[in-house]
């Protein structure tokens, strides 16, 4: 082979080299995100993502979240999520020689409360409009817990009596443990609540970016695109 050759083509395959290295260095591409199909009542495939929102009762940023946020792009897209509360955050879970299960929340013993309430309303209310209005609605003022779930239960036709018996009794408190074993089992480990997964991943977007524009980290994981998304 002709030296001046080699010597052209090996510079070729080096500036080749350099350019894809330099290219997914700029563009870095996002990761691999599972898609989600469900089948309506007719038996038609529909894609859904997935929000999994961590969050505290008494936490001002959760409740800039979820009602800034999660509810607009909730009744935008209603039909093409999957609405998934977990109350608990930077929550410690205690159980004691007697096996009795306490709380210890960032927000003092109010907000584990609170969360006690939220838990057991997400358990009971099985319509995720309905859960996520009466979740909404608490959280904008949770400081007297039980008044505001009966508030709420009022505004949004939820009967609270079967609320606050769950929040009163141990299985407001296993429901809550289980909140708990789910945030601390998130990877990474929670750093701020409240954290925000996409089909069970934090890694498809950042979390700046989804507790700024819900809507567009939603409409970025379908692979066919609601038409709301264009909206």
């Amino acid at each position: 082979m002709n030296p001046k050759f080699s010597k052209i083509l090996v510079v070729f395959v080096f500036v080749i080299i350099i350019f894809k290295a330099f290219k997914s260095y700029i563009f870095i591409s996002k990761p691999p995100i599972e898609q989600i199909i469900v089948q309506d009542s007719l038996g038609n495939e529909i894609e859904k993502v997935k929000v999994s929102v961590y969050y505290e009762a008494l936490c001002p940023d959760s409740k800039f979240f979820v009602t800034y946020q999660l509810l607009p792009v909730f009744e935008k897209l209603k039909d093409f999520l999957i609405l998934d509360l977990i109350p608990y955050g930077k929550a410690e879970t205690i159980i004691d020689e007697e096996g009795k299960i306490d709380f210890r929340c960032q927000h003092d013993h109010v907000e584990c409360f609170a969360n006690k309430i939220h838990a057991c309303a997400i358990n009971e209310i099985s319509n995720p409009e309905k859960q996520l209005k009466y979740v909404t609605c608490m959280i904008t003022d949770n400081m007297v817990p039980e008044d505001a779930g009966e508030r709420c239960g009022q505004d949004q036709h939820i009967d609270f009596a079967p609320i606050k018996k769950c929040a009163m009794e141990q299985e407001g408190s296993l429901l809550l443990k289980k909140h708990g074993e789910r945030t601390h089992a998130l990877s990474p480990k929670v750093k701020f609540i409240p954290t925000i997964e996409l089909n069970d991943s934090q890694g498809f977007e950042t979390q700046a970016v989804i507790l700024k524009n819900l809507l567009k980290a939603v409409c970025a994981v379908f692979h066919t695109k609601p038409s709301s998304c264009n909206l």
